[in-house]
């Protein structure tokens, strides 16, 4: 603020980055955090030689070239290592939809286009680009403001996952919801899981035991261990579906440390977590069923 201008201006870098370690209930502050450009680019990843070690990497385009940074913060060195690697889609900017860790790589999420994906620890890493499913594919920015609301990429039984309910209508105009599964991680190619219209699970007798209302909730997550299994948000309660059998199998209000307004509520701030075995029997706290 000066005496005879406002400004607001956009801070390209985040600060602020911590590892949490559920085990020792401790936190350890990633060091020079101004580095990090974008918190939808930055992944966590456990390093294979085990013993707790893991890598921070951050992917950094740069719009219309054909290289790009991938920055790696390494617990074994704890210091920060700058790679630079061949970019394969120079044409079109990456939207940072999240990343997500499976079978070695960190996956970077673009929700509009597909994947791209790499192994961090590599010394000379290999981007791959992933498309998403036919006919899945959005032009760049087109509804960037909601799309986290409707689609997600997760890991749920050792597998891909791309949730897709966002544009999907049928002949009759119901929404529908689908689930695609990428079998290889080095494949390209998505199987069709199964797919339902949300009229179906609305006229089933567990959905209308619940009294939600009948309208179109927000995408929270899939169950990491049952890909049949997807959780929703709606009248402030998280429910979860049975996909195939059209079926509620959980509802609950649920409870958040800060009240989020609606527009706060999309698969980003929801993480469906594993707990180690450790944690089970002291931070259990199911839905229950309704």
């Amino acid at each position: 603020d000066l005496p005879s201008r406002q400004e607001v201006c956009w801070r390209p870098f985040v600060a602020g980055y911590f590892v949490l370690d559920s085990k020792s209930a401790s936190a350890f502050p990633l060091p020079n955090p101004e580095r990090i450009m974008n918190p939808g680019r930055l992944g966590l990843i456990a390093s294979p030689e085990g013993a707790g070690r893991y890598m921070a990497a951050e992917l950094q385009p740069i719009a219309g070239g054909e290289q790009a940074d991938l920055l790696c913060f390494s617990s074994q060195s704890g210091q920060w290592d700058r790679k630079t690697v061949p970019y394969p889609l120079p044409s079109r900017p990456l939207t940072p939809n999240g990343v997500v860790s499976h079978s070695g790589r960190l996956w970077w999420v673009d929700l509009s286009w597909g994947l791209i994906t790499c192994n961090p620890f590599a010394d000379a890493p290999v981007l791959s680009f992933v498309p998403l499913p036919p006919r899945k594919a959005l032009k760049y920015m087109e509804d960037c403001a909601v799309l986290d609301k409707y689609r997600r990429v997760a890991v749920s039984r050792g597998k891909l996952r791309f949730v897709d309910m966002y544009k999907n209508r049928s002949s009759f105009g119901s929404a529908q919801i689908s689930v695609w599964t990428l079998a290889d991680p080095d494949s390209t190619e998505w199987t069709l899981q199964y797919e339902a219209t949300f009229s179906e699970i609305f006229n089933d007798a567990s959905f209308k035991a619940t009294r939600l209302t009948r309208q179109l909730p927000v995408l929270a997550l899939i169950h990491p261990r049952d890909p049949d299994v997807v959780y929703f948000f709606l009248d402030r309660h998280l429910f979860s579906v049975d996909v195939p059998d059209r079926r509620v199998v959980q509802c609950e209000l649920y409870e958040l440390v800060e009240e989020l307004s609606s527009e706060r509520i999309a698969t980003r701030f929801v993480h469906a977590w594993r707990l180690p075995p450790a944690l089970r029997s002291e931070l259990r706290m199911p839905l229950r069923t309704s």
